[in-house]
């Protein structure tokens, strides 16, 4: 099964590759595939994670509704476009060494495997497009690649003024229209724009009360939202590499390092 899955990302990623403004369609019926569904399902179980607003745990689904029901229910509902996602349950946990605590998404595990599916199909789409600044969330990348970069660039560049930033609340204020916007250029199907569409949309349940979106963010927790604000923020990416300025980017989501030479260059 999972052959057939890596076979898929790679002829698409491959199609991407060939033409990086090309707006794929067809894409649809690919996220309800049974082998994509099921490597769905397995990256969920394997990062676990707490229940949802309907209190569905992977106990329950597997000794009670058994996975086979559970993820043919889950195809069913796509398939036949009669999906809908159910409110994110908003916790907050601690930040560490910090006051203030960060909001924390929990979609239900329908939901958790809907945007796996997703995010295993339109992936392989984006990353073509994502330059080799941006390390967070993607696939063989890591935290410890970004710190070897920064080192790297410091000990061999010379580049000894640092720049340490994060983007305060980023994930609560996405502006949505903006990254459907992104979004739409490269996907043209406009099922799987409804699916994104809907999930940010979905709002959240925070001590019993609805919470609407209006707008702005895309859930932290949430399955699909690490890839989205890659998307968000490849902009970001592009504009400082076209801007000029003689520095190395660095990106972790929406942590970023930009490294400077202290003498010898011009910084504008």
């Amino acid at each position: 099964m999972r052959n057939k899955v890596s076979d898929l990302q790679s002829k698409l990623s491959h199609a991407a590759k060939q033409s990086l403004d090309r707006k794929f369609g067809a894409l649809y019926d690919k996220i309800y595939r049974e082998d994509v569904v099921l490597e769905a399902w397995k990256r969920v179980k394997a990062n676990k994670g707490a229940p949802g607003v309907d209190k569905l745990d992977f106990e329950y689904i597997e000794d009670v509704i058994g996975v086979d029901q559970f993820l043919a229910e889950v195809r069913e509902q796509l398939k036949s476009e009669l999906y809908r996602p159910q409110p994110v349950l908003r916790c907050y946990i601690d930040k560490p060494g910090k006051p203030e605590k960060r909001p924390l998404g929990i979609p239900v595990i329908f939901d958790r495997v809907c945007q796996m599916a997703t995010k295993l199909v339109i992936e392989p789409i984006f990353e073509a497009n994502f330059l080799d600044c941006s390390h967070g969330f993607r696939p063989e990348r890591s935290a410890h690649d970004a710190i070897r970069i920064i080192a790297r660039t410091i000990t061999f560049k010379g580049q000894h003024i640092v720049l340490d930033a994060d983007i305060m609340g980023f994930f609560n204020h996405i502006r949505q229209d903006i990254l459907l916007k992104l979004v739409e250029r490269r996907i043209a199907d406009a099922r799987v724009l409804k699916l994104i569409r809907m999930w940010l949309e979905a709002g959240v349940m925070e001590e019993g009360k609805y919470i609407e979106t209006n707008g702005l963010g895309t859930p932290q927790g949430a399955v699909i939202s690490p890839l989205l604000s890659n998307i968000y923020l490849h902009s970001f990416d592009k504009m400082f590499q076209m801007s000029g300025i003689p520095g190395t980017l660095v990106r972790y989501a929406d942590d970023f390092v930009i490294l400077l030479w202290r003498n010898g260059k011009v910084v504008r």
